[in-house]
């Protein structure tokens, strides 16, 4: 009788550490499949209301090609952005409020206006046929470390003046410095960075089109392309 005791209570026991053992299982695979890097794909929402962190891209994940992430929800825990996109609502000289999206670059970051070394690339025809081999001589910067909106002076709606939103941006080697191509009508006129990843990996980028169309809304969307500097 007290074998049977213990052969029932041993296999009682057997059952639970396997149940408990594939619920850990379950969880750990749970785990994997949240954290699997997922990109963002254009048109990019860098709406000050419905996306306020605005779009980071980690041009290099783990060893591979990266890709696009919304700050403000993130596919990976570790993701690291090389430089992000998003939209802040400033003041105008009229008391009205406008959207002033900039581009900043990671402090590990460096980039240059590659159009304003050769003016004749600029716009996606040239920027697909840019390669290492045809590239001429630049130099990379970093964004100034005195950037700092929080310094501007607010207007009476409470939102930092767009005059002083401006003069900060041109602190940055990217800011502002996209958008007048990206709206107008110029065809091909765009022009093209290149970017330094936080690992030293080579990077062409430029912004085609904001906003964007076609998108899911008339505003709010940019579209962007970038590819690594074979």
């Amino acid at each position: 009788m007290k074998i049977s005791n213990f052969v029932l209570s041993a296999a009682m026991a057997l059952l639970m550490f396997m149940a408990i053992s594939c619920e850990k299982d379950e969880d750990e695979n749970n785990i994997e499949k949240t954290s699997e890097f997922v990109s963002v794909e254009a048109p990019y929402l860098i709406c000050a209301g419905r996306n306020p962190g605005g779009v980071g891209f980690d041009f290099q994940y783990n060893g591979e090609k990266g890709g696009a992430n919304n700050m403000d929800s993130l596919s990976v825990i570790d993701f690291q952005y090389d430089l992000k996109i998003r939209t802040i609502k400033g003041e105008n000289g009229d008391g009205t409020l406008g959207g002033a999206p900039f581009i900043q670059l990671n402090t590990k970051s460096e980039a240059v206006n590659y159009s304003s070394v050769d003016a004749t690339c600029k716009g996606l025809i040239k920027f697909n046929a840019l390669s290492s081999a045809n590239v001429a001589s630049y130099t990379l910067a970093t964004d100034d470390a005195a950037f700092n909106i929080a310094s501007v002076t607010k207007g009476e709606t409470g939102a930092p003046m767009m005059e002083g939103l401006q003069s900060e941006y041109a602190k940055l080697v990217i800011g502002e410095a996209w958008k007048a191509a990206a709206k107008n009508d110029i065809l091909e006129d765009e022009p093209i960075w290149i970017v330094k990843t936080r690992e030293g990996k080579l990077v062409k980028f430029i912004v085609v089109d904001f906003p964007a169309k076609p998108a899911p809304t008339a505003s709010g969307y940019v579209a962007i392309t970038w590819d690594y500097l074979n």
